[in-house]
């Protein structure tokens, strides 16, 4: 089988090429040659003859998971939106086999239950509102265009990456929890995404939507908790209360912006609204329809980041 990969050079596309290509002829779709086992497309997917080289190019299934994910990039909607079109537009009259995308449970909001699949959309940040876009974007497809799809929401990603190596730091230097920690913070470890993109190839998975998350949700200050004990480090003290924290965010946004440079993700609005907000999401449609068994507790993940990123 012949699989296009968007955004294959990402934190979740490179692990997925080198799984696919076990088994099927990966075409990888990156803006630099991708040191991994799969043909190379270069470029984007708002670069005109990218999309020309697409629509020339066969394959059975695609893989969307190019995206943006900086709010402080004013063309996060061209990418994530405006990209995801043109893309679907490519695959017209190609008989796919399936177009799996890979969306977040943002697209929900704040989720006080377990969120399930069909319940409505409330999508809060830029990003999130971008995905809940390009997942009417996708739907909209199938009903005029006949291009079956299968979409996977998940919560925050864990695993070796820049971003978690940004919380181990303020972890290890005592940051304080922000807010009182109640809320419930749902996560799910890298392998156990890859587990869930690969079975969604499955026929069953035709035009459904898929919650995947950790087997086990906890609320931020139990994870905090996690996350000291396993770095080794210690619990801090003090709290420092949400408004105070948004407002200190929304200094160091502007002051970013006055200055030309890109502020510190974990320093953003929109990041402090992901620790502070309830998400906790049901997945057992997909436990019982593909198969899903995550196999990473939150414990057992954070062991292994940390282990991997050698902090």
């Amino acid at each position: 089988m012949r699989i296009l990969v968007t955004g294959a050079n990402g934190f979740v596309g490179a692990r997925l090429v080198k799984e696919l290509a076990k088994e099927n002829d990966v075409l990888a779709l990156c803006r630099s040659k991708p040191d991994l086992p799969a043909k190379f497309v270069k470029g984007d997917l708002l670069d005109d003859k990218v999309i020309s080289t697409l629509r020339r190019l066969t394959f059975d299934v695609v893989y969307h998971l190019a995206a943006n994910t900086d709010e402080s990039d004013m063309g996060m909607w061209d990418v994530n939106v405006e990209g995801t079109r043109r893309l679907l537009e490519a695959c017209k009259n190609k008989n796919l086999t399936r177009f799996i995308f890979m969306s977040s449970s943002g697209v929900l909001g704040e989720t006080n239950e377990p969120a399930k699949e069909d319940d409505p959309y409330n999508p809060l940040t830029h990003y999130e509102k971008s995905k809940a876009e390009a997942e009417r974007l996708i739907m909209d497809y199938k009903l005029k265009h006949q291009i079956p799809y299968t979409i996977l929401r998940a919560p925050i990603i864990l695993g070796p990456n820049d971003y978690w190596q940004q919380i181990f730091k303020a972890a290890k230097s005592k940051y304080p929890m922000v807010g009182k920690g109640d809320n419930y913070f749902h996560v799910v470890y890298i392998d156990d995404v890859i587990q869930a993109l690969t079975l969604a190839m499955q026929p069953i998975a035709r035009n459904k939507i898929y919650h995947v998350a950790g087997p086990d949700p906890h609320t931020y200050r139990e994870t905090y908790e996690l996350i000291v004990s396993t770095l080794g480090a210690e619990m801090p003290e003090r709290t420092i209360p949400v408004f105070a924290v948004k407002a200190a965010a929304l200094a160091h946004e502007l002051h970013s912006k006055a200055m030309k440079t890109k502020p510190r993700v974990t320093l953003m609005r929109s990041s402090i609204d992901r620790l502070v907000r309830n998400r906790i999401i049901d997945i057992t449609k997909a436990e019982q329809q593909l198969g899903y068994q995550p196999k990473y507790t939150l414990k057992k993940a954070l062991k292994k980041t940390v282990k991997e990123l050698g902090v």
